[in-house]
């Protein structure tokens, strides 16, 4: 059984134990083969098996810890934390070097040159020789976010535009929750319990939006009976939030911060960029780009507010890369102590090269 001392005999041992009772009952030592005990004792055996087995399956669902995906929905809604639904990326699209007055019309639609699809969400019209039109992608999850000036090309032509356009500012898009983040969200209601605007409450509010999966509490940030909410997303390349991601929270929020209420700030964090110098034993492609999914992880899973980033542990986070033998790390050189607001993100990767 899931995390108890309880005994889930095997199937051959109940086999044998009711065997034993059925022949204890007839007052019978010898067992023939052909017998109706045998029969029985494994008919019997094999359904006790199908229900010890029933009973072990509830076991490891009854809390949200061990629980299947299936069962953590019965989890979440009973703690009124449903999953994250998957949200398409929304933007812009951009036309630059354009006549004035050139219409084009919601529903309009563009593709990356890998297919993915964007609509226009609005109508809009060319001025000072620029033409920016919203989009949102077709299809929800982050496959959506796009760099900026990202090819974005026309299904059908627009008269008087050009068929290429470029992407502004697309990002926001974010898969179905992963189950593990959400387990825990679920696991944090029950040992956070609402307390009409602890700390914890709002952390609890502000990741119950998609997109957005830490939080922190910031008590007087602007002055006496003031909080902040500083939210950031799992982008390891850019962890803050969308304008639209930091508008849902707050409206989330308002309506359950205390009545005597409290003037509340939400906002993204500043992004701390950390440049790094490796010399890589084996330095081949997949060694480095194992070694920057570490680093990425490692600042993402310890670059906290006013947290401290320690060489050492930088160093271990590398070595974790697989296929490293050794390394030196050129840079950085010492300890990073990041600010009150602040989120460290890797920047350019030298590799093998000594400083000046």
């Amino acid at each position: 059984m899931a995390d108890s001392d309880f005994y889930r005999p095997p199937l051959p041992d109940l086999i044998t134990q009711i065997r034993n009772d059925i022949l204890s009952r007839f007052q019978q030592d010898e067992v023939l083969r052909r017998a109706n005990a045998e029969v029985y004792s494994r008919a019997v055996a094999a359904a006790v098996n199908s229900l010890y087995g029933y009973l072990d399956y509830l076991a490891r669902n009854i809390l949200p810890d061990l629980a299947d995906e299936t069962w953590l929905y019965r989890h979440g809604n009973l703690k009124k934390c449903p999953r994250k639904d998957p949200v398409a990326a929304t933007g812009w699209a951009r036309w630059d070097g354009v006549l004035p007055g050139i219409p084009i019309y919601a529903g309009t639609e563009l593709q990356r040159d890998d297919q993915v699809t964007f609509v226009t969400t609005a109508d809009a019209v060319s001025a000072d020789g620029v033409l920016r039109v919203p989009v949102e992608c077709e299809i929800a999850g982050v496959n959506g976010n796009t760099d900026d000036g990202i090819s974005l090309n026309l299904v059908s032509p627009v008269s008087g535009l050009s068929s290429r356009a470029v992407a502004d500012s697309i990002k926001g898009g974010d898969d179905l929750e992963d189950v593990e983040q959400w387990r825990a969200r679920i696991i944090d209601r029950w040992w956070y319990i609402p307390q009409s605007g602890a700390d914890p409450d709002y952390i609890e509010w502000a990741e119950s939006i998609p997109g957005i999966s830490r939080a922190w509490t910031f008590r007087n940030w602007q002055g006496p009976g003031t909080v902040g909410v500083m939210c950031a997303t799992d982008d390891v390349n850019d962890p803050v939030p969308t304008e639209i991601q930091l508008q849902s929270v707050e409206d989330y929020i308002k309506p359950k911060s205390p009545v005597a209420g409290s003037a509340l700030y939400v906002f993204g964090p500043d992004v701390r960029t950390i440049d790094f110098n490796i010399v890589l034993y084996p330095d081949s492609f997949t060694t480095r780009v194992s070694v920057i999914k570490e680093i990425n992880a490692f600042l993402q899973r310890e670059g906290q507010p006013l947290s401290t980033l320690f060489l050492s542990r930088i160093n271990e986070a590398i070595s974790a890369a697989e296929g490293e033998f050794s390394h030196i790390l050129i840079y950085p050189n010492e300890n990073i102590n990041l600010g009150d607001t602040e989120l460290p993100v890797s920047g350019d990767f030298i590799w093998g090269q000594q400083s000046s």
